[in-house]
């Protein structure tokens, strides 16, 4: 379980976003690992299962943290305590799923998906994920203060200054989560020639 454990924290502490897909059947560790992901793609034909109450078992892979938090403290005992295999559109209607997609489509909507989330600006994702992750058992004044960080060094990488200019030129923004040499003048922005990546 330590191995196993180290595994599904790595997948919550990892910077980039990540995405599961499922096209099959996700039960017990399988599907805590889908939730242990940022999104959740399905097909129609996908089932879903907190098995582990029917095998003897209790959750594990991070399930009685991720339950409560996607779906309310009820759901997740229903989920946990009956152990139903549940459809992808009841998945999605608790918010244990992002999209379904049929199965025809699901290769080419990940595909697209993937290619938006590269294309965005790296530092201000993962500050985004770490934000999102930790507020969700912290107090508002708590969050705050994360958030007053996570702009502070996202204003330090030459993204900031690239979506100003692309906004201005009216073109896609291209992110590389290079940091800025600041300038000596001071700026609320950062400004300068990029040194090293994250």
């Amino acid at each position: 379980m330590r191995t196993l454990n180290e595994v599904i924290l790595l997948l919550h502490e990892l910077p980039v976003p990540t995405v599961a897909r499922v096209s099959g059947v996700a039960v017990g560790a399988g599907w805590n690992l889908a939730l242990g992901c940022d999104l959740v793609v399905a097909t129609p034909q996908a089932r879903f299962s907190q098995i582990f109450a029917r095998r003897g078992l209790s959750l594990d892979c991070g399930g009685s943290w991720l339950l409560p938090r996607l779906v309310g403290l009820q759901q997740a005992k229903r989920l946990a305590l009956l152990a139903e295999t549940i459809d992808a559109e009841e998945a999605r209607s608790l918010n244990l799923v992002t999209w379904v997609v049929r199965a025809e489509e699901i290769d080419d909507f990940v595909a697209r998906l993937g290619a938006r989330l590269v294309a965005g600006a790296p530092v201000a994702l993962a500050q985004n994920k770490a934000l999102l992750n930790e507020g969700a058992h912290r107090t508002l004044r708590d969050a705050l203060a994360n958030e007053a960080r996570a702009q502070a060094v996202n204003f330090a990488t030459a993204d900031v200054p690239e979506a100003y200019s692309a906004f201005k030129e009216k073109r896609a923004p291209v992110f590389t989560g290079r940091w800025a040499v600041a300038s000596s003048r001071p700026s609320h922005r950062p400004e300068g020639s990029t040194c090293g990546k994250q």
